[in-house]
């Protein structure tokens, strides 16, 4: 079987469905044996195409066309289509990030992460909204099958697409990637706190920030947990600044705030293992999540996990974390007082975190994809 995968997503600062592709290729190529797979990037630099291992089952095939006239061609000729961008025909196509590009063959699989853009857009960008909120029900008519890592996410699509089938969208849970297997070695703890200047502990948010995420209440819990305990602890916000507006930014970077609460902006992989694992516990208060792949890394990496149990985030953490209605600011404040004055709470978080990740191995994710590309190379239409 020949696979295409527009690999658009893993170029520029890798966002989730990036970092999803890469962590996915990677397994993948421990799990083909006779399949080939052929990524697709538009004028990769030389860093984003080091993105992907090559092997002999995974190769880069690029184009190299100016972005303004790929896009006007796409839009009034249809072309030039995938078959043509990898350079061969294709038994299946994989679009990781919602959208695909024309094709003249082969079967069409898509990725859904997340469709809060959708269902609630007054939490979403509304660049995203507008750019995805028309098209991906149009996409998904044409597709031979619909992934996605959540059942949240299936019964949402369901909901919302009325003309899908139930056999038409398939569940395939994200897998932890290696890198968060482990808490980090303690010289790598103090070496990223101090790249970072976190002098005190701290307690850990991860992602992007912006409405969903729910920062507004956690920084107001943050604050009355500050004056309940008069503990010297912050609370770190690691990730890049989204649409989350302006109001909330300069709020977090007033001089009162400087000693409390710190905004790391974002933070590759290369430190977040450190961050977590030196972390008092990770905090995710996120009001919807198509499946919130910090959650896994966090108790990969040992640290406590406190979390909304909102949308699909039971389903990751199950009895590995502590839950929280993520409206409920003085639960969360309660949960941080607990989590400082009674250190046995937080190491069972840490045991039952490390134990729950186990569900989620990178190279079941990637052998169940590969089994849904030949499911979908067997449907008919």
């Amino acid at each position: 079987m020949i696979i295409g995968i527009d690999g658009t997503c893993l170029q520029g600062v890798r966002t989730g469905a990036g970092w999803y592709l890469t962590h996915l290729l990677e397994a993948l190529s421990h799990v083909l044996e006779e399949d080939k797979v052929y990524v697709w990037m538009n004028n990769p630099s030389p860093e984003e195409r080091a993105r992907v291992n090559e092997n002999r089952f995974v190769t880069v095939s690029a184009t190299h066309y100016p972005l303004a006239a790929l896009k006007l061609t796409w839009n009034t000729l249809g072309t030039p289509s995938m078959d043509s961008l990898i350079g061969r025909p294709a038994d299946v196509y994989f679009y990781p990030n919602y959208l695909p590009v024309p094709q003249k063959q082969g079967k069409k699989v898509l990725f859904v992460h997340d469709l809060t853009f959708l269902t609630h857009p007054e939490l979403a960008s509304p660049d995203v909204v507008k750019t995805l909120g028309s098209s991906l029900e149009k996409q998904e008519e044409k597709a031979d099958l619909v992934l996605t890592c959540s059942e949240y996410n299936r019964q949402e699509m369901l909901k919302h697409f009325k003309h899908l089938g139930e056999t038409k969208v398939r569940v395939i849970p994200h897998g932890l990637p290696p890198v968060f297997h482990k808490p980090a070695a303690g010289d790598k703890i103090k070496a990223a706190q101090e790249h970072y200047g976190l002098k005190q502990p701290y307690f850990l948010f991860v992602g992007q920030l912006e409405p969903r995420k729910n920062l507004l209440r956690l920084v107001h819990a943050f604050l009355l947990f500050k004056q309940k305990t008069q503990a010297g602890h912050q609370l770190v916000l690691a990730g890049p600044k989204g649409w989350v507006g302006e109001d909330f930014m300069q709020f977090i970077l007033s001089p009162q705030l400087a000693d409390k609460v710190r905004w790391l902006d974002y933070v590759g992989d290369e430190d977040l293992p450190a961050l977590y694992s030196g972390a008092e516990a990770f905090v995710f208060p996120s009001l919807k999540e198509g499946f919130g792949m910090p959650l896994l890394e966090a108790m990969g990496c040992g640290a406590p996990v406190i979390c909304s149990n909102a949308a699909a985030i039971p389903e990751v953490v199950g009895d590995g974390a502590w839950m929280i209605d993520p409206a409920n600011v003085g639960e969360w404040t309660r949960s941080l007082v607990r989590l400082v004055n009674e250190p046995a709470f937080g190491q069972l978080l840490r045991e039952k975190g490390r134990a729950r990740v186990g569900l989620f191995q990178m190279e079941n994710t990637a052998k169940q994809t590969l089994a849904a590309f030949k499911m979908a190379l067997q449907s008919h239409g």
